[in-house]
């Protein structure tokens, strides 16, 4: 969003202002400044830049496993780390708390962490110090792939969401801020922190290879600064204490690796030494080949009497790809489903999800039900639709209507398989319909313009209820009927039974904080009014009911436990949502995460989110800017929805509850086959080379 763009930027701008204007403080006694030393040091140190850089691209990709992973998994490792260390952070939380803290550790906490990583690689590469340059940059590397592995397999969310009572003070400060975080950060990468991590790594290499102290005073400030970052992600509630032990861990590591690989790396990506091998290569490219093919052949000399490390390296490979298969499984849950060609619509049930498409060709309707249990489809074709009609799955039955006309179908009726059980014409207007039950028999619920009829299956020529009233929406399960009332001054939800022995009335709270509503009206030019505020969808299950509440800029989805009255937003306040599907403790819904209110044309894509009761967590399972996702449904393991590209082509997908495919499970058993030989192998070396 603009705002929080705008913010981003301000930091940005500021951090690089900021360690421009410390030059003078920190470098060495004999250099000097200059503009000219800013354009020089992208000719001298142009591949550091692509190697210290790269991470921030790897960044957004690996964020969106960490996402798809965490929804798909549930590998979350923060009740543990909780457990060991207990309310520690909350302590100093509450010990500190004042609003000007609260502000300066904020900004300090985002353009601080910019200000240290940038100077700590400017520095080095503006006065040509090439021995601290090289090590610097390897050291920044390392510690982003070290802490991988963690951000993907051994999530921690921050403390602010996990401890009662704590605050996630940084995230909440202003709404702008919170948009942005929320857009950026997954807030399950909190073990280790690379706030800790990077600046600890840095300072590590300078005082292991500043030879002659020109880097003193900086190192000092290094060290300042990594106390204070401490202070700061405690106090803000995001990081725990185990974090920042992480953090150092990873620094170590990274330094030893530097050490390591220092030497071989920029002995390939020397800056000074590309040119002269372009040059040769252009003069001479035979003899450039064969040196080429002589070095390579060099290299793979030792696998000819592999020793220790080439076992190694062998293990590691074998360790390597085939927790790339499983990751890749963990994060590809999704398929599509196959038969469906042109899908407009799709609703399910259970195990059943029924898809309507349409023909662009030759406009014929075509809605199949699917057995997602045997994966097997059944056409419908009984009835002759003009167009596409409303569809309505609760358990075994559907219901396919338009405005006048209706077919009743029991899915699990396979000696019927094509034709409805019931068929009735001109029984509208038909402006919404729902299933419920009474004694296990199926009971229709047709929402006219001003009446609830209650037509049951058994009888289908006699109406066994009637409800006179102001309706726009229905919806059903079991025995119970949630309906909305269009004349209604507030944003309730109605719920009575079949028999008539229940009546509840449901006010919902969709009211965010001040600061989030007027911030929607200042970014939108529309107020947030809650006087004014409708119900526009809902479902249900036998114990949750959920609605979806345009307050103004956005519509907001609200869970209520029909038991006990209790409610929680499940959507950011700040982003629009929609189409809610309630079911075995899961709720999906559709939630625009880039939404720009002054720009809804081009930041319309929704994404799919799934809420899990037990836990109250959610979580995004698709991520992807350039498709829009439609109609999702939740199903017994399953969640599908339909997902429209740029070009309008539109697929069924299923989100599949089983994490890891067969040829998963193969090729871990080949893995383990494989790696018993090569750890004796390894060994039989180690032993023998002592």
């Amino acid at each position: 969003m603009a705002a929080g763009t705008g913010i981003y930027i301000t930091w940005v701008t500021g951090a690089i202002i900021l360690s421009i204007a410390m030059m003078p403080l920190f470098k060495p006694n004999y250099a000097k400044l200059s503009a000219d030393g800013f354009i020089d040091m992208f000719r001298r140190y142009w591949a550091h830049m692509i190697v210290v850089f790269s991470v921030y691209i790897w960044k957004d990709i690996l964020d969106g496993m960490d996402r798809a992973l965490m929804a798909n998994t549930q590998l979350d490792m923060t009740p543990y780390v909780y457990a060991i260390e207990g309310d520690i952070v909350l302590w100093v939380q509450q010990a500190m708390r004042n609003a000007l803290l609260d502000e300066a550790l904020t900004h300090f906490y985002v353009m601080g962490f910019m200000t240290a990583t940038f100077a700590s690689f400017l520095y080095p590469i503006y006065f040509d110090d090439r021995h601290m340059a090289d090590r610097v940059s390897l050291s920044m590397f390392w510690t982003y792939v070290i802490a991988i592995p963690f951000y993907l397999f051994f999530n921690v969310g921050v403390t602010g969401n996990h401890i009662p009572e704590m605050q996630t003070i940084a995230y909440d400060l202003t709404p702008e801020i919170n948009n942005w975080f929320t857009r950026i950060d997954p807030f399950t990468n909190g073990m280790p922190s690379l706030h800790i991590g990077l600046p600890f790594a840095i300072w590590l290499t300078m005082q292991r290879w500043d030879d002659d102290g020109r880097w003193y005073r900086y190192r000092n400030f290094l060290m300042g600064f990594i106390l204070l970052t401490a202070l700061s992600i405690v106090y803000l509630g995001i990081h725990w204490v185990v974090d920042i032990i992480g953090g150092m861990v990873v620094a170590i590591l990274a330094v030893q690796i530097t050490s390591r690989t220092s030497e071989p790396v920029w002995k390939m990506a020397d800056e000074r030494l590309f040119g002269r091998r372009l040059a040769r290569a252009i003069s001479n490219p035979g003899k450039w080949a064969k040196q080429i093919y002589d070095g390579l052949k060099e290299y793979l000399r030792p696998l000819k009497e592999p020793s220790r490390r080439q076992t190694s390296i062998m293990i590691a490979a074998v360790v390597m790809s085939t927790g790339g298969v499983l990751l890749w499984d963990a994060t590809h849950q999704d398929f599509p489903l196959e038969g469906v060609e042109w899908p407009t619509a799709a609703v399910g049930s259970e195990g059943w999800l029924v898809s309507v498409e349409e023909d662009p060709m030759s406009s014929e309707v075509k809605i199949t039900q699917w057995n997602l249990t045997s994966q097997e489809g059944a056409e419908r074709v009984s009835g002759e639709w003009e167009e596409a009609p409303s569809v309505v799955v609760s358990g075994q039955y559907m219901v396919l209507y338009d405005l006048e006309n209706l077919e009743f179908y029991d899915l699990g009726n396979q000696g019927e398989v094509r034709t409805p059980s019931l068929s009735l014409n001109d029984v509208g207007p038909i402006i919404d319909l729902a299933i419920a039950e009474d004694s296990g028999t199926a009971v229709l619920v047709i929402m006219g313009e001003s009446s609830l009829r209650f037509l049951e299956v058994s009888i289908s020529d006699s109406i066994v209820g009637q409800q006179n009233g102001s309706f726009s929406i229905v919806a059903a399960s079991d025995s119970l009927i949630a309906w909305v009332d269009s004349s209604s001054l507030s944003p309730t939800v109605n719920l009575t039974s079949v028999t008539g022995g229940i009546e509840i009335e449901v006010e919902l709270e969709v009211s965010a904080t001040k600061a989030e509503d007027e911030y929607l009206e200042q970014i939108s030019g529309i107020p947030v009014s809650y006087s004014n505020a409708t119900v526009i969808d809902i479902d249900m299950s036998s114990s949750w009911l959920v609605a979806v509440v345009d307050v103004g800029p956005v519509n907001r989805t609200i869970l209520v436990d029909i038991l006990t009255g209790d409610q929680r937003i499940l959507s950011d306040p700040l982003w629009d949502s929609s189409s809610p599907s309630v079911g075995d403790d899961r709720v999906a819904f559709l939630q625009i995460p880039f939404w720009d209110p002054t720009n809804p044309v081009g930041n319309g894509n929704h994404d799919v989110y799934l809420h899990e009761i037990d836990s109250n967590s959610t979580l995004a399972i698709t991520r992807d800017d350039d498709v829009n996702q439609m109609d999702p449904q939740v199903l017994l393991e399953e969640v599908a929805w339909i997902e429209v590209d740029t070009a309008g082509d539109s697929v069924l997908k299923v989100h599949s509850g089983e994490t890891f495919q067969p040829y998963s499970s193969v090729i871990l058993q080949s893995a383990i086959v494989m790696l018993m030989p090569l750890l004796f192998l390894w060994a039989y070396q180690a032993a023998s080379e002592r």
